[in-house]
Order: structure tokens, then sequence, then C-alpha cells
């Protein structure tokens, strides 16, 4: 299996978090802000020898010393008997040899053999009262404190090197019994750090652990993309057609959509432009061969000395010349629409006072073909758009409508208001149409088999594109002998 950067970058980046938060941890600890085991460990074990030692005193209160229980007998008062109306007094009686520092002693030797230490009290002239060893107590130098902490509980405790490199914990108390000051001193060895090391430990476990399940965490991370990868491999050699699969959620998955629909336009505008390209041959190769005729008949006619005829001919190219120098200007802006952002749509305009003046511009060609164009127009707010655009989007509908609709009709144009459009209809007679049909009339040069009316087969798609560029709609509708083409724009 092979593993690639990727994985090594985020292990080092984990690593690093790893190494900082342990840096911090120790940081916290030495200052003071966490108190670490040991110094519970500590506590908890002066805690329990001063509850101990506390009551050792305290029985020592109840029971005289060994050296007050050798007072003369003679000086006690002799015991009276009990007598039968009264209930027998009993009195707990002190053991026989009560040695209270020896009891001492055997107490903080039982206590310090259960942690391998040395513990001692002193009273306040610094005497060794008991001590769980024998000889002197050992020495607390200052040089050999690394650490010094203060407990809540009043407690002092001291890390020292003592003996080499060996950590010791020193911890000590004072208390008060009968007005006398006794300090506990509590000395053990740290053995080689046991707490340390059982968290060092544990944390080249975890960070082991965790880096192992980084791979199929890893593999799986990257999974989709590896499918990206590939896609976009494919992508560039002209292979528009694989998708990745969102399953994912997060932003692995919003790359995978944007990718997808990434594709989806590149699909879409390879195809439009092979598609663009395919028709443009078309359609300029037509008017070049009518222009090709033409010139090779006035060469013809030339070389005869013969000039009858032609202007005639000379007229011919001049219009497919003009057709060719539309159709390029045509093309030029349905190509910038799709390059170009679209034209700010800072005009305010009247729509129905545009719909009107689209009328008498086309009033010379319905004429020609004996056409009626009738305005049913409602009131509507001001529109905000581009003028000029959506003044060619108006010339277009309507000229197609005289164009293609019969002599004689009658064309209706209508505006009015649905809920936050405007809608705009027109309305002409002509054969019922299919729903592919009413959809191939907004591809470039599809024209119908309407070859010989004037035309490109481009006005349609170029109004389609400026309309959804102001953020509306336009489509055909047909039926019962009537086409309509209906344009929606939003009131804003």
């Amino acid at each position: 299996m092979k593993v690639s950067s990727l994985y090594f970058r985020m292990l080092a980046i984990f690593v690093v978090v790893q190494i900082a938060a342990t840096l911090i941890m120790g940081f916290l600890v030495h200052s003071g802000k966490i108190r670490p085991p040991f110094t519970r460990h500590a506590e908890e074990r002066t805690r329990a020898i001063k509850r101990l030692l506390i009551h050792e005193l305290e029985m020592e209160k109840d029971f005289p010393s060994e050296f007050s229980a050798h007072e003369s007998r003679a000086a006690r008062p002799p015991k009276e008997r009990p007598r039968p109306d009264r209930a027998p007094v009993h009195r707990q009686m002190p053991p026989p040899n009560f040695d209270l520092k020896g009891r001492l002693a055997h107490t903080l030797s039982t206590f310090a053999s259960a942690f391998e230490g040395q513990v001692w009290l002193t009273n306040d002239s610094g005497r060794v009262v008991a001590s769980s060893f024998g000889g002197p107590p050992p020495t607390i130098s200052p040089d050999e404190v690394e650490l010094e902490h203060r407990t809540p509980e009043g407690y002092t405790l001291r890390l020292m090197k003592r003996d080499g490199d060996e950590t010791n914990i020193y911890m000590s108390d004072v208390f008060q019994n009968d007005g006398e000051t006794l300090t506990l001193h509590l000395l053990h060895k740290w053995k080689k750090r046991r707490e340390e090391e059982w968290f060092m430990k544990g944390l080249i476990l975890m960070s082991t652990i965790s880096a192992l399940l980084l791979i199929p965490a890893y593999r799986m991370l990257t999974r989709p993309l590896r499918q990206l990868t590939d896609s976009a491999e494919l992508l560039a050699r002209g292979d528009f057609s694989p998708r990745v699969q969102a399953r994912w959620k997060g932003e692995i998955s919003v790359l995978a959509r944007a990718f997808n629909r990434m594709a989806e336009s590149l699909e879409k505008m390879i195809r439009g432009s092979k598609e663009l390209t395919a028709n443009v041959s078309h359609e300029l190769r037509s008017p070049l061969a009518r222009i090709r005729i033409s010139q090779q008949i006035l060469m013809e006619r030339l070389e005869d000395g013969r000039t009858d005829g032609m202007e005639k001919h000379l007229s011919k190219m001049e219009a497919e010349i003009e057709h060719m120098d539309g159709l390029i200007d045509q093309i030029l802006k349905l190509s910038k629409m799709d390059l170009q952002e679209a034209p700010a749509q800072d005009d305010k305009v009247n729509l129905n006072a545009m719909l009107e003046e689209a009328a008498e511009r086309l009033y010379a060609m319905a004429s020609k073909r004996s056409v009626t164009l009738t305005l049913n127009t409602e009131d509507l707010p001001t529109l905000r758009c581009h003028r000029d655009t959506l003044r060619m989007v108006l010339d277009n509908v309507t000229t197609n409508a005289v164009k293609y609709t019969e002599e004689g009709s009658t064309i209706t144009v209508s505006s009015r208001r649905e809920e936050n459009e405007a809608v705009i209809e027109v309305a002409n007679p002509y054969r019922d149409l299919c729903e592919s049909e009413l959809e191939t009339i907004f591809i470039p040069f599809k024209r119908l088999g309407y070859e010989s009316v004037e035309g490109n087969g481009l006005g349609l798609a170029f109004a389609r594109k400026i309309v959804e560029e102001h953020g509306g709609t336009m489509e055909a509708q047909s039926g019962d002998g009537m086409f309509r083409m209906i344009v929606r724009l939003p009131l804003v």
C-alpha cells in the first residue's frame, strides 16, 4: 500500500499538536496551575499520618504516661464499695506499660514502611519526639529544593534532588498539642518518576494507535479527492462524462458538487461550441457559394465584353455580404454573452411604452404582409433592467411573430402582472408544435424548416439569454392553432 505525502503531512501536524499539548501540560504542572497525582498522594499520606498521631496523642491524655502511672498508691483515695442501690460504674483502665514515644515510633515506622520513606516528629525546639528510623533525622538543604508548593490545607511540599539524580518528595505540616507546636516530616523517594513514566508511555501508546488509525481515516478522507483527480484527468483528455459521487458531508461534498457543476458547464460549452462551429460553417458556406457563382458569372461576362445584368449580380453579392455580416455580428454578441458578465441593470423603464415603440418599428413589415398588431396592456410598475438589451428581446419576439405568421393574421401583444413578475405575451396564429419543437426554436441555427424566410436562427437563443440575465424566463407554448411566446421578468 502506497502512502502519499498527504498522510505524512497529517501525521506531522498530529505530532506537532501532541508535542505542543505536552509542553503546555508540563508548564501548567510546574507552575502549580495543575496538581499532578504525586502531590495528591503526598497530601493524603501526610493527612493520614497526622490523624494517626493526633489519635495517639489523645490516648495519652486519656491514659497517664508510664511515669504518671508509678505515682504513690497511698495518695489515691480508698476504693469505695458499690452500694446495692447504685449501678456499678465501668471505667476504662489504662493499658499496662503505656509508652507514648515507643507507640509513636511504632506507628511512624509502620506507616513509613508502606511507601519506603522516612517520617519523624519534632517539637518547637527542633528536638525529635518520635521517628520511623534510628539516628538523627535527614537534613533538608535549600540547595536541593527544585520546587516548593503550598497546598490549600497548609502543607508544604518540596521536590528535591538527593543522592545523585534521585528525586525526593518532602512534606511537612505543623499542628498544636496541649500548647506545644509539633511538626510532622515526611521524606520519600519519587522512584523513577513513576507518574511521568506512566504518562509518557500512555502518550506514546496513544500517539502510535492514533497514527495507525490515521491510515484508514486518511484513505477514507482522500478517496473523493482521488476520484476528483481521476475525473479531472479525464476532463483534460476531452472526456466529460465522469462525475464524482458526492456521498460525503462537509467541504469535500461541496467540492465534489462544484466539480460536477464545472464538468457539466464545460461539457455544455464544448458541445455548444462544436455545434456553433458546425452551424456557422453551414450558414457561411451557402452565401459564399452564391457569391462565388455571381463572381464567376461576372468574370465570364467581362471576358466576353458584356455588361448587361451585372447590377443584378452585384446586388445579390451585396445582399449576401450583408447577410454574412449580420450573422457574424449575432454570433459575436452570443459569444460575448457566454464569456462576459451581464451588463448592469440600472435603467428604469416603462415596459408598456417599450412595447408600443416595438410595435411602431414593425409597422412597415406588418403592413407589407397585411398583419395587424393589437396591444393589450395593463398598468405595470417601473421595471429595472438594461434598456438596450431588453429592446432587442422585444424586437426579436415581435419580429418573429410577424415573419412566421400567416398573411392577414392578427398578432396580440399583451402585458400583465402576476405576483412579483411582469409577463409579456406575444400570440399569433400558427400550427400546433410538439414539446421538442418548442425547445428546438431556442437552439442556435434551428429554424424548423423555414429556410426561405430571412433569418439565421440566432434571434430567440439570443433573446432567451438576455431574459435569463435579467433573472427571468422565456418559454414557448402552442395549442389550438395559436403560438405564444411568454417572457417573465422580475419586478424588484
